[in-house]
């Protein structure tokens, strides 16, 4: 009986140590995502958006317009959507230079897209653009398959967060709960195919 009640009083511990570390995780893993600023004065070989978020899109057309960068991969195309569609906006001399991705369906699946482009181009460097949640998870997969990259983040953040901490009220903190617990399966999968044969 004494076994039996310290064992139910050791997984209980252990449950509270696991729960609260997750817990920790979560917190700076939320300050993580929030801290990266855009720094223009950067300059990169091409910029890389992930499809997939409000406005993700129309910044890094922004940019382009703004030549940050001399290209652009739009990474994770829906297969209905024409070059046409997105670029009519553009000058003649940038839209040449817009490549879609229709093969991505994930963000593992941008990683390998942005891959292969940067080395079909021979890119050294590039601005990614993706919203703010999204950005540790996008980094990781694409330093994974680009582990001599460099990477300029660009997060896109929605309208409504300003200096003010409302947000954490709203879907936001859902969608970073989610991406938090989406970065440690990620972190994890890794992890295995190093150690399993």
């Amino acid at each position: 009986m004494k076994k039996k009640k310290l064992l139910r009083q050791l997984s209980a511990y252990l449950l509270i140590i696991g729960l609260s570390i997750w817990v920790i995780g979560f917190c700076l893993f939320s300050l993580y995502a929030l801290s990266f600023r855009f720094t223009p004065a950067t300059p990169t070989d091409a910029i890389v958006v992930l499809t997939g978020g409000g406005n993700r899109i129309n910044t890094a057309l922004s940019l382009l317009k703004d030549q940050y960068a001399p290209h652009l991969l739009i990474s994770g195309v829906n297969k209905a959507v024409r070059h046409q569609d997105l670029i009519r906006d553009l000058p003649p001399n940038l839209a040449e230079n817009v490549t879609l991705g229709y093969r991505a369906e994930d963000t593992k699946g941008n990683a390998r897209e942005t891959a292969d482009w940067i080395h079909e181009k021979k890119f050294n460097s590039i601005l990614l653009v993706t919203s703010f949640y999204h950005m540790p998870r996008s980094i990781f997969e694409v330093l994974n398959q680009n582990p001599d990259l460099k990477i300029i983040p660009l997060p896109v953040f929605p309208k409504s967060f300003g200096d003010s901490v409302d947000w954490i009220r709203t879907r936001y903190t859902w969608l970073l709960f989610v991406e938090y617990n989406k970065f440690i399966v990620v972190h994890l999968q890794y992890l295995f195919e190093r150690i399993l044969p």
